[in-house]
């Protein structure tokens, strides 16, 4: 069944979400701070919004697409928020990357209000938002997950239930921290094979077939660092925020965090040198910098 959609962030990947979502059939009502996305958005068939609360009074769903935590609570519980507009027995779906314990309490407060929330954090990146491919991670109530599985699909290939609130967002963190590791381990691992003197190519090819391998280095680096682009699909900056939320995880929950606590301060360096805006795999040019190598295929 087709349906009215609030959709409140449409920058990066809330944009190409919200446009599948239009393909789909659904009728969209669209708010974003930025008015550029708004108005191709508006020629694409949705409706734009001057409030999240406006983009929520008439919506049966709500989805919030959002950088970090606080955009979250402020485009939710904040003034003219999705909270002042949104109608007993709506669903809101955040699938922000955020704080699985801000999801929990913001969930908390809506359930107050008769509405239900889903946490729905996606792995895919801006190109996954675009095909429609993305895995989305769904944590709350299983019966709610359930009534938005037409909506999932039309902007996913994968999507996965894995508990209650606040489950979704946990997953997607050591989804990213698996991620962020495999960041750095790539780059340092073949930067030394390099600099000892072994041809890139045969390296890449012989442990793309070993135990070594990652997707990071077979399907990722493979058409972007590797071909010298650092144009973000991904950027280093939104690792450094999900390893950092990892890192707070483990320690509420009192877990060694011993290799994921340093990843995340090699990425606090590249944020230091300036490269948050760049896709995370440059991890890739530091080491050749460092070390005055190619790593290109």
């Amino acid at each position: 069944m087709k349906k009215v959609i609030g959709f409140v962030g449409v920058g990066t990947m809330g944009k190409p979400m919200a446009f599948n979502l239009i393909k789909a059939g659904h009728q969209l009502v669209v708010y974003d701070i930025n008015p550029k996305p708004l108005e191709e958005l508006k020629q694409g068939g949705a409706t734009v919004a001057k409030s999240g609360a406006e983009a929520a009074s008439g919506a049966e769903i709500v989805i919030t697409m959002l950088p970090k935590s606080e955009h979250v609570e402020a485009a939710i519980l904040g003034g003219q928020g999705v909270i002042e507009g949104v109608k007993p027995g709506t669903v809101v779906i955040d699938m922000s990357t955020i704080d699985p314990s801000v999801s929990k309490r913001i969930a908390g407060i809506l359930d107050s209000k008769g509405v239900k929330m889903l946490d729905a954090p996606v792995t895919g990146g801006e190109t996954g938002a675009q095909a429609g491919t993305l895995t989305i991670i769904v944590g709350g109530n299983e019966d709610v997950y359930k009534q938005c599985l037409d909506i999932f699909n039309a902007m996913g290939k994968n999507v996965f239930y894995c508990g209650p609130n606040g489950n979704g967002e946990i997953v997607k963190l050591i989804n990213n921290l698996f991620g962020g590791i495999h960041a750095m381990s790539t780059a340092e691992a073949l930067a030394l094979g390099v600099k000892a003197g072994v041809d890139f190519k045969v390296l890449y090819d012989v442990i793309c077939a070993g135990t070594g391998a990652t997707n990071f280095m077979k399907m990722y680096c493979a058409i972007k660092a590797f071909k010298g682009d650092f144009e973000p699909g991904f950027m280093a900056e939104l690792m450094h925020k999900d390893l950092g939320l990892a890192v707070t995880l483990a320690k509420e929950k009192e877990v060694p965090l011993l290799i994921g606590a340093l990843t995340y301060q090699m990425f606090t360096r590249l944020m230091a040198e300036g490269l948050g805006k760049k896709d995370f795999s440059i991890t890739i040019k530091t080491f050749e910098d460092l070390l005055d190598i190619k790593m290109k295929l």
